[in-house]
Formats: structure tokens, C-alpha cells, sequence
């Protein structure tokens, strides 16, 4: 929320003045929150995508040449794997790039907005 209001901000104030000298502190600023954001929602689809194949790599390996034991907790893991792993923030968003694009639309829309006010 607060990453989203920052953005819309920054970006209302970039288009209400001229371009100039001064701006360059405003959109290093802005960029550097994009990517710092963009950098979390990556890893945080390729950790959720990574246990997805989990499953998949368990089920290619050897696994009829092992004992009824470890079938058994190999069965556990891949019944767990099949839940997808995501990290989240206060429980409430989850991290990935779904997340990524629904912030900047939501930034978008509230720029928009601001603008219309």
C-alpha cells in the first residue's frame, strides 16, 4: 500500500511540472522503488514455481527401486509440493508477479484519479 501511494505520488508530481534538472532525484527515486519491488515479486514466483516442479522431479526419478519407507515420505512430500509455496506479506498479499502487475495497475488507477481531482 505504502510502495503503491509512493509511486502515484511521485509519478502526479512528475507530470504537474516541467522536466528539469531537479526531476532526475524524483525518477531515480521512483525507478528504484519499481525495481526494488519488481526484485521481491520476482523471486517470490520462482520460489512458488520451483515447489510446483517439485512434485514433477520426484515422480522422473527412480523412485519403484526405493523402499516402502521413503515411498511412503516421498508421497508426503509430493501430497505437501502440490500446494503451491508462496511468501506473503502480513498474510494479506502474496509476493509474485501477479502481485507486481496488480500494484502498478492499482498505482496506475490512482494516478489517474489524483489527476482528475
Amino acid at each position: 500500500m505504502a510502495s503503491t501511494i509512493v509511486i502515484c505520488c511521485n509519478l502526479y508530481q512528475l507530470t504537474k511540472s516541467t522536466l528539469s534538472a531537479n526531476h532526475v532525484q524524483l525518477i531515480m527515486y521512483t525507478s528504484c522503488m519499481l525495481i526494488q519491488i519488481f526484485i521481491y515479486c520476482w523471486f517470490g514466483n520462482k520460489v512458488k514455481l520451483k515447489g510446483l516442479e517439485l512434485t514433477d522431479s520426484i515422480f522422473q526419478m527412480e523412485w519403484t527401486n526405493l523402499d516402502n519407507s521413503i515411498k511412503k515420505g516421498l508421497l508426503l512430500v509430493m501430497k505437501r509440493s502440490m500446494i503451491p509455496i508462496e511468501i506473503s506479506t502480513v498474510y494479506v498479499l502474496t509476493i509474485n508477479l501477479d502481485s507486481f502487475v496488480a500494484l502498478l495497475k492499482t498505482s496506475y488507477s490512482v494516478y489517474n484519479l489524483l489527476v482528475r481531482v
